[in-house]
Formats: structure tokens, C-alpha cells, sequence
């Protein structure tokens, strides 16, 4: 792995660190004191995807292996999965749903909601710099599947057991995937903004509930999602590959001409 990414891995430690030594120690809502760090978060993630999309690389196919992430998509990857994670955790330790709330007191739930703050503005920093790199630059299409790729790519491919190898740069799952997740992500941002507003403006309690269920419903989705996500990484071998691809930015020539035709086509045709 190169030594640019282990320098992020750190840089992500250190943020994850010191994040929860923040939230530990603040002794004031940091969502009442520091909204503006929301704007801040999201117009960093914007110019970063605007450099991104600015000076992007090539793919390119040499000695047997083709490239596949560049630093770039490395750092809005894992940068959004640290936000996310620190958003789940500090969901669970609050309660949702018909999981108990651990932090029972005013005090102590003051470490979850700072912690939720923080997650939220690390997952706003990665989401907009992925977003606007894959707008501009058009990579976003490559992601988004089509009925093909839900029906014959996902549900006949791994339910079905019916072969199916017309696979672009991601898997037909990965982009069905992606869709699920943007429609619960967006579900998640529209009912948590609301509950965010009502930390600043008269919000009548029943709109807080109802919205407050709806956006523990859309959260547990998103993690049943995400486990059904690591559990095909750790059972398919074909994800598995696409993970350690992450760590190298490669894949083989010959996994690309086996897995991934449409793709392979596509770059070797260049």
C-alpha cells in the first residue's frame, strides 16, 4: 500500500480520536455553540471535489494490472464510512427505536449528541467532496444502476444463482447498493435536518416525533444495509478482491477480463 494512505489511515485515526476526546470533554451542546461548522464541513467537501474532479487520473492498464482508486476516491470513501460510523455508534449509545438508550442522564447524553455532531460533520466533509467529484466529473452515471443491473445483476446474480458478467467498473450489487443507500441517506438528511432545525427554531413536538421515528426507521435500514454490505465482502470472494483493491488502487488484467467485461471493453478500447 502506498505511503499516501497510510498517512490518511492516520490522519483518519487522529480525527476519529480526537473527535470523541471533544465530545468527552465538551461541557456545552456543540451543535448550539458551532452550527456553522455544518457549512464549513460542507463547503471544504465542495472544494475538494472541485480539485478532485480538476486533476483526475487515468486508468491505466499496465504489467498485468489495472489501476482502480486514486488517493482521492481512497480519502472520500473512508472519510464518509468514519463520519457514518461515528454517527451509528453515537445513535446507539442514545437509542433509537427498540434499542435502549445507554446515556440516561442529561449529562451523559451529552457525549453521544457531540459525538453525532462531530460524525455528522465528517460524513458532510466526505459526502460532498464525493459528490461533487463524481458530478463534475461524470463518474456519478457509472455508478447509478440500471433495471438490468438490479434485477439480472443483483437479484438473479446472487438470489437466483443465475450467471450474469456484464459488470462496468462496479458491480451491478454495488450499484444497486448505492442507490439504496443514497434513498436512505437522503431519507436520513431530510428528517435529521428537521430535527436540527428544531434545536433553533419552534418546531411543534408532534412534527418532532413523527419526524424522530421516521429517522430511526431510515437508520435502521441503512445499518441492515450496511451489515448485508460486510457480509458480502467477508463471503464473496469477488468483494474481497474489490476491497484489498481499496489498500493497492489494482486489480488484475485477468480478474478485470473475467469480472468486469463492460469495463475491461471500455479501458482497453481507449
Amino acid at each position: 500500500m502506498k505511503r499516501t494512505k497510510w498517512l490518511v489511515i492516520l490522519l483518519l485515526t487522529v480525527i476519529c480520536a480526537l473527535g470523541i476526546f471533544i465530545s468527552s470533554y465538551a461541557d456545552y451542546l456543540m451543535l448550539s455553540k458551532l452550527p456553522w461548522l455544518l457549512a464549513v464541513s460542507s463547503i471544504a467537501g465542495i472544494i475538494l471535489g472541485l480539485l478532485n474532479a480538476r486533476f483526475k487520473s487515468k486508468t491505466v492498464v499496465e504489467n498485468g494490472e489495472i489501476s482502480r482508486h486514486g488517493i482521492g476516491s481512497f480519502i472520500q470513501h473512508w472519510l464518509t464510512a468514519l463520519g457514518i460510523f461515528i454517527l451509528i455508534i453515537s445513535g446507539f449509545i442514545m437509542g433509537f427505536l427498540f434499542f435502549p438508550n445507554i446515556a440516561d442522564t442529561p449529562q451523559s447524553v451529552l457525549f453521544p449528541l457531540n459525538m453525532h455532531f462531530v460524525g455528522l460533520n465528517i460524513t458532510l466533509l466526505g459526502g460532498f467532496y464525493f459528490l461533487t467529484d463524481h458530478i463534475l466529473s461524470g463518474k456519478l452515471s457509472s455508478l447509478m444502476p440500471n433495471i438490468k443491473d438490479i434485477f439480472q445483476g443483483t437479484i438473479g446474480k446472487y438470489l437466483l444463482r443465475k450467471k450474469w458478467t456484464a459488470e462496468g467498473k462496479y458491480l451491478s450489487s454495488q450499484k444497486s447498493a448505492f442507490l439504496a443507500y443514497a434513498i436512505l441517506g437522503g431519507g436520513q438528511i431530510v428528517t435529521g435536518s428537521i430535527k436540527l432545525m428544531g434545536h433553533f427554531l419552534s418546531i411543534p413536538s408532534e412534527t418532532l416525533a413523527i419526524t424522530t421515528s421516521m429517522h430511526d426507521i431510515f437508520s435502521l435500514l441503512f445499518i441492515i444495509m450496511l451489515v448485508i454490505h460486510v457480509l458480502f465482502v467477508i463471503l464473496s470472494r469477488e468483494h474481497r478482491i474489490l476491497l484489498k483493491s481499496w489498500f493497492t488502487d489494482k486489480v488484475s488484467e485477468s480478474y478485470a477480463k473475467e469480472k468486469h467485461e463492460a469495463w475491461y471493453e471500455e479501458i482497453t478500447k481507449k
